[in-house]
């Protein structure tokens, strides 16, 4: 298909009055094309903006105003659903398992911001428990007939129907809550003063427990498993072992569905290069469309998996990156990078379990290097992988780790080719080879060599043998005098 949008017209005018002869379908793919301010740009060139808005995918919606910023995009989030808004405010309110007021605070500005309308939207969607979790981070309620509640700062406390009284638990709380409440109060009454007795009764912690575990089963809904279920992703497959499944095994997706996958985790298909040539083969578009909600699901387990404290736009590309270098490392193991194959095992097998057979290949190599650990010549003890030489030292550390990753120039990287998984199967190879060959034949261990005045590596061990075997006929790790050089 054309890619319309980069033939539109430089004047706005004409631009717009071109788009708006488009199709909202193709208006609509156009939009997904797009990152960023570029896809702000394409939204408000429509005339049904809203509309398009409101079939974007939850998180294309989240990742659009990270992209841009929140304050460039108030008329974005004024457009969403109730069901977008609380996606976004799922992912930005919680660090871990506690509310984060400052993203609260953030968010409830912008929200006022957006409009009375978004306001009163907010409040008319929204379950009374969440708006009540918000309100009991910042302010307490007394009532004229209990005990009153003390204020700092000689200002007295907010009252908007003399029965209720509050107190801000800070000076920023008071410009974002009071007209939210004064517009809560006027839109539903009631509401608000349900909302005053549950804050006078209700535990903080308990409160915020229970909103915790509702925001996890929202968080499911939107595709985010518990972090059990997500952890699976980690569990080991040994690639030389999982043979390609009969095609019905592979989840199949109905047609005619009306949820949008989410194009941002196929941004990042370039960071597997052998799976990126791979899926460019593949044109069925009802195994496109399986592939991609496979990915999402995949992705979404990885987020949770990680975990992120919080939502950053930045970390989740860090995390969806992950994703494709295991998904490439997996795919060229199960297939012998031979792209028939692949596109065999594309077909067939899960993308968890190819994914898994990423990991496992980088789990195969760190059995292997706690095999070697355990041998004479280290005896289990990993201060003596000291003697190794770099990149050998970096590499062994690397592939120790609880999560294997490979050391280059000191910075670790994901394994993302099978390429770097033979790089270090061969370096530690040689590591083990060296090893016996100086235990068995030249009966150097460890314990010697801390007995010497100075470090000694590998290559220390090595270089002074063959001088031996140069100046004195034979090949043994024993000093030179200086005048025999």
């Amino acid at each position: 298909m054309i890619d319309f949008h980069s033939f539109l017209p430089e004047d706005p005018k004409e631009a717009k009055r071109i788009f708006n002869t488009l199709p909202a379908e193709q208006q609509l793919e156009i939009v997904l094309k797009t990152r960023g301010k570029e896809r702000i740009h394409y939204l408000f060139l429509s005339e049904h903006a809203e509309g398009l808005v409101q079939r974007l995918p939850e998180l294309e919606v989240f990742l659009t105003i990270k992209e841009v910023g929140e304050k460039d995009c108030l008329d974005l989030i004024s457009l969403t659903t109730a069901e977008q808004l609380q996606y976004l405010l799922d992912l930005e309110f919680w660090k871990k398992d506690e509310l984060n007021p400052e993203k609260i605070l953030h968010w409830m500005e912008l929200l006022l911001e957006s409009g009375e309308e978004r306001v009163i939207q907010f409040i008319h969607t929204s379950d009374p428990e969440f708006i009540g979790l918000l309100l009991n981070k910042f302010l307490k309620v007394a009532t004229a007939d209990g005990d009153p509640i003390e204020t700092s700062d000689r200002i007295p406390a907010f009252t908007l129907d003399q029965y209720y009284f509050i107190r801000f638990k800070e000076k920023a709380a008071r410009s974002v809550f009071i007209p939210f409440l004064q517009t809560l109060y006027r839109v539903d009454e009631e509401g608000y003063r349900r909302l005053m007795e549950a804050l006078i009764v209700e535990l903080d912690s308990e409160m915020e427990e229970i909103g915790y575990r509702f925001r996890n089963a929202r968080m499911t809904d939107y595709g985010f498993p518990d972090f059990e279920e997500a952890l699976e992703i980690y569990r080991f497959v040994n690639p030389d072992f999982l043979t390609p499944e009969k095609s019905s095994s592979v989840t199949r997706i109905p047609g005619g569905t009306e949820k949008i996958s989410p194009p941002f985790y196929l941004t990042f298909q370039g960071e597997g290069f052998f799976l990126s040539s791979v899926l460019s083969r593949i044109d069925d578009p009802q195994e496109q469309n399986r592939i991609k909600i496979e990915l999402a699901a995949l992705s979404n387990k990885a987020m949770v998996a990680e975990p992120i404290d919080i939502f950053e736009i930045d970390e989740m590309k860090r995390v969806t990156r992950k994703v494709f270098h295991y998904l490439n490392l997996g795919l060229q193991y199960l297939s012998g990078e031979e792209e028939v194959k692949a596109l065999e095992a594309l077909q067939s097998v899960p993308l968890q379990k190819i994914f898994q057979c990423g990991v496992g290949a980088t789990l195969l190599l760190r059995s292997k290097a706690e095999s070697i650990l355990k041998e004479p010549w280290f005896s289990g003890n990993r201060e003596n992988l000291n003697f190794l030489d770099p990149p050998h030292l970096e590499k062994f550390e690397g592939v120790l780790r609880r999560r294997p990753v490979l050391y280059r120039d000191g910075i670790p990287e994901d394994y993302k080719s099978l390429q770097d998984f033979r790089e270090t199967k061969t370096s530690l190879e040689m590591v083990e080879a060296v090893t016996r060959f100086l235990g068995e034949k030249l009966h150097v261990y460890p314990q010697r060599l801390k007995e010497l005045d100075q470090e000694v590596t590998l290559s220390t061990i090595f270089l002074t043998a063959w001088a031996n075997q140069i100046l004195k006929g034979t090949f043994q790790f024993e000093p030179i005098e200086r005048i025999q050089l």
